[in-house]
């Protein structure tokens, strides 16, 4: 929503809007932007404007309920981007990596966009890039002139109820969308068919082959060869899962006719893989909450900082999921060196069970519960990689140290 609305100021609209009143990081935009937002009131609600509705809000909301009551426009989310928004649409879809890609695709070539981090921007290109996300359907809006599927895995516990309903869903978007770019080696996104599909990967049996020449603290170098290119390529992000990434959002930019920016420096988005120095130690904040994410980015941790222990603050997303993937999160999180389990993040999706609490810290009592005192154990002076992890809040502890560690030193 955040993302939406710097967009449709960025195309010269007015925009204000209605939040909670905690902070979440999606907010730094629109305060960059200047968009106003107040707290929920059915005062803020006026004949001027059409409204947009973030599929979080139900029809018990004051504001929405005085929107329905006046029988003022309103739209969904997706159904507005779906109905409103006249460029050609660059999809992306996966269960993991959606808006990295997002971001990559924005790096390399000059397009308007709108992407979960809350980063939104538009210009006068022909397309947008848009994080198309699977969550209860809603991307069966869309109509893509280019759809991505990085990868299809099993998430969203509380509204898909096997792997099987993710894969159709997906089948379902496919068949609205002009051409399909798949990760070919992901043995989900595979089965997807369509009449125009495009695939990558590393097998020889994909459209278009990666072949790895080097790899280093710096990342890859690598030949990306196939539909008549030829092109030896570097991505600066490590992790095997963000040379798929690099390589989705690349040939995006190609099958599109967009003009690629091969040299730019490539950066990664917000809350992903965030480096704070501490002395000795590293702070990361990341936002992965996935068991196959958590993965994938501890190896990245390791290639990145190979001679470093790697502790972990993390607040998983969701009793649904939490307790659905409790194996898959154990079975991870036991490679870090430590482990700190906050509280699971509630909003209103699922909001605080103390009973299912209680089920979490039962399952998961071998970690360690995490208390405030437990700040303290991150020193500067220690070799260490810290990982406030999750799609929480878990990230705000590293000002909490900073602060910590200012008090220390004035003492």
């Amino acid at each position: 929503m955040s993302a939406l609305a710097v967009f449709l100021k960025d195309l010269g609209n007015e925009v204000v809007g209605s939040d909670v009143s905690e902070y979440y990081f999606t907010v730094d935009k629109l305060n960059e932007k200047e968009i106003k937002f107040y707290e929920y009131n059915k005062d803020n609600i006026t004949n001027d404007y059409i409204y947009i509705i973030g599929h979080s809000i139900t029809k018990q909301n004051v504001e929405f309920k005085e929107i329905l009551d006046r029988d003022l426009e309103y739209y969904y989310y997706n159904n507005f981007i779906a109905e409103f928004i006249d460029k050609k649409m660059i999809a992306v879809s996966g269960t993991h990596g959606k808006t990295t890609t997002c971001h990559l695709i924005k790096e390399l070539s000059d397009v308007s966009y709108i992407i979960g981090c809350g980063d939104g921007y538009a210009n006068s290109s022909e397309y947008f890039v848009l994080e198309a996300c699977e969550y209860q359907n809603h991307f069966l809006s869309y109509e893509p002139d280019l759809l991505i599927i990085n990868n299809l895995d099993f998430d969203h516990p509380d509204f898909f109820k096997t792997k099987k309903d993710v894969i159709n869903s997906y089948q379902k978007i496919a068949n609205n969308s002009k051409k399909v770019l798949i990760n070919g080696d992901d043995i989900n996104a595979k089965k997807i068919i369509h009449s125009r599909k495009i695939t990558f990967g590393m097998n020889n049996n994909n459209d278009y082959l990666i072949k790895i020449i080097k790899t280093n603290e710096s990342g890859y170098t690598f030949l990306l060869k196939g539909r008549s290119i030829c092109r030896l390529l570097k991505c600066s992000l490590l992790g095997i899962h963000n040379l798929y990434n690099y390589t989705a959002a690349y040939l995006a930019c190609i099958i599109c006719g967009l003009k690629v920016n091969n040299f730019k420096e490539i950066t990664y988005p917000k809350r992903r893989m965030k480096v704070y120095k501490f002395g000795e130690s590293i702070l990361i904040d990341d936002y992965a909450h996935h068991p196959t994410e958590i993965k994938s980015l501890l190896e990245t941790i390791k290639l990145t900082y190979p001679n470093y222990l790697i502790n972990t603050f993390f607040q998983s997303h969701t009793y649904s999921r939490t307790l659905k993937f409790k194996k898959d999160f154990k079975k991870v999180l036991k490679k870090f060196n430590k482990v700190y389990m906050l509280d699971v993040f509630t909003s209103k999706r699922e909001p605080y069970d103390k009973m299912l609490q209680k089920k979490v810290d039962r399952y998961f009592r071998k970690f360690k519960k995490y208390h405030n005192s437990d700040l303290f154990d991150v020193k500067k002076e220690e070799k260490t990689v810290w990982v406030f992890l999750g799609a929480g809040v878990a990230n705000t502890l590293i000002d909490e140290i900073m602060t910590i560690n200012l008090d220390n030193e004035n003492k």
